[in-house]
């Protein structure tokens, strides 16, 4: 009879391994110093040893928003936490977001070695029962019934490869049997500005290979699979959204749709970029977003924005009108024009950027899930009560976007005319695009699908001539 009818159910713990996020941590470091070699006042002792405030990589005495693990009886799993720490303590740290992604990775670990009750520290020499081979044929289990996408589960093993190496460079740790095997290959790519190259990558024999999906022509990939909306779903889009008469929600849908925006750089905006309608000169307001900007993008990457100056002339309008006073007396800080835009009715802000002080500090971070919730709420049931209904998400706005812009620059000139190209160097620059490839795509898409797409300049005229009769102060 095989092995597996005979296995014994798996015991599956009742309390399991997790996280929780410390909003803030003061880093100190334990020293030992003679008794006429103490700084006085600034330090704490403790028998031999001096604790002294103690600055990271990045300069700082405390750290933000650092993930913690915590064993099943409550108690603080010391490797995992230490090597968080110690990620969020580097001259340039992940983002908190990145953290929380190793510390789901290193729970979800934990978490599967725990239903056979294997130690994570242990090296058998049946290589199917180290921990880490163990993990990823459990991680693949997962994969064939549908539970995981490979991508998920070749970021939760690098986190465990990580984890690792960082417990062989600290701690003494000398595994007996092979944890993985690494592997060197040479990966070849184009950089921004054409020229071919390349670098060294390090692979395990623990990712998971994962068959190149098929781009049939129904997505874009920028960052991710877009899916531009037609003129047609365009308007229906618009027209269910402004029936909410949620001018929040309006007004940040339209920065989107006119400017490319992610969600990201949308609901980090700030009352400073908005112009006093008086000053404007030109049909447009240029926004810088990214490094160095209160104003989040991408990969903090530096760039310009661009909304219509009658969408300005709204968002003004709203930033001095009662409702958003209203909304800012709940809201505080921050002042002197590094409030956001855009605040829910309890104040707080719908995607809290990522240098705000406030950040986690007293709540759960914010990262759009109202803005999800209005969707899935609000537009989705009405989307699908149309005679050809459609899937909603706000980042195919951008998509959108870009495709009305290719459709206005591009149209009427020869693919083969210098006009033409300077046209898509032209979307290329206003979608930040590292690549022209990937402008490329805009336009391949264009001529695959055939979808009918309004020229950008048209379709903001119609915008404005129905969303200036919805906005409400």
């Amino acid at each position: 009879m095989p092995a597996v009818v005979n296995r014994k159910p798996r015991p599956t713990p009742y309390r399991k391994y997790r996280y929780v996020v410390l909003p803030r941590i003061s880093v100190f470091k334990a020293e030992t110093a003679a008794s006429d070699d103490l700084p006085g006042a600034v330090a704490i002792i403790q028998g031999k040893y001096v604790i002294q405030p103690y600055k990271s990589g990045s300069g700082k005495y405390e750290l933000r928003n650092v993930p913690v693990i915590l064993r099943p009886d409550g108690s603080i799993w010391h490797h995992g936490s230490l090597y968080l720490l110690s990620r969020a303590s580097e001259y340039s740290p992940p983002s908190d977001q990145t953290l929380k992604t190793y510390a789901k990775g290193l729970v979800d670990y934990l978490n599967t070695l725990a239903i056979d009750q294997i130690d994570y520290l242990s090296t058998p020499l049946h290589r199917s029962l180290r921990p880490t081979y163990y993990y990823r044929a459990e991680l693949e289990d997962r994969i064939n019934g549908n539970l995981l996408a490979v991508s998920t589960a070749n970021s939760r093993i690098s986190s465990v490869v990580n984890f690792y190496r960082w417990m062989k460079s600290r701690y003494d740790y000398h595994p007996t049997q092979a944890l993985w095997v690494e592997k060197k290959r040479y990966v070849r790519f184009s950089n921004p500005q054409g020229f071919s190259s390349g670098k060294d990558v390090i692979t395990t024999d623990l990712n998971i290979k994962q068959s190149q999906e098929i781009n049939t022509g129904e997505y874009i990939v920028d960052g991710g699979k877009l899916y531009p909306y037609s003129e047609e779903q365009q308007r229906t889009a618009v027209k269910i959204l402004l029936e909410t008469q949620n001018t929040e929600m309006i007004l940040s849908f339209l920065v989107a749709l006119t400017s490319g925006a992610r969600a990201l750089a949308t609901y980090t905006l700030r009352i400073s970029d908005i112009a006093n309608p008086g000053t404007i000169k030109g049909c447009e307001v240029a926004i810088n977003i990214g490094r160095r900007t209160n104003i989040d993008n991408k990969n903090n990457k530096k760039m310009k924005i661009y909304i219509p100056a009658w969408l300005n002339n709204l968002i003004y309008t709203y930033i001095n009108s009662e409702r958003y006073k209203r909304r800012v007396a709940k809201a505080g800080q921050p002042t002197d024009g590094a409030q956001y835009v855009f605040l829910t009715s309890h104040g707080n802000p719908f995607h809290i950027a990522k240098g705000d002080m406030r950040r986690g500090q007293a709540q759960p971070i914010q990262e759009g899930n109202s803005v999800r919730k209005f969707i899935s709420e609000k537009i989705q049931p009405a989307l699908d009560k149309t005679e050809s209904p459609f899937k909603f998400r706000f980042h195919n706005l951008r998509a959108s976007f870009g495709m009305n812009l290719l459709e206005e620059k591009i149209k009427g000139l020869s693919s083969d005319s210098v006009a033409h190209t300077r046209a898509l160097g032209k979307v290329q620059q206003r979608m930040g695009h590292a690549d022209i490839s990937t402008t490329r795509r805009y336009l391949s898409f264009r001529e695959d699908k055939q979808m009918i797409f309004q020229a950008q300049t048209m379709f903001e005229q119609h915008l404005q001539k129905i969303s200036e009769n919805y906005v409400h102060g």
